[in-house]
């Protein structure tokens, strides 16, 4: 996932969060936020592990 659509993804969870109603709907916003912020880390750390590497040579 790009890193422009996972942050548009939280702000759009981060949206519905403010509005939900139920402990059941707030939970399943949760979970998609921390899925959403996992694959935004993820795709982040091979960049900075290169950057590490590249330092240490």
């Amino acid at each position: 996932m790009k890193t422009s659509t996972a942050h548009a993804r939280l702000e759009s969870l981060q949206l519905a969060a403010e509005g939900c109603l139920s402990r059941k709907e707030a939970v399943k916003i949760l979970e998609k936020a921390e899925k959403a912020h996992q694959k935004l880390e993820s795709s982040a750390a091979p960049l900075h592990r290169r950057r590490f590497l590249l330092l240490q040579n």
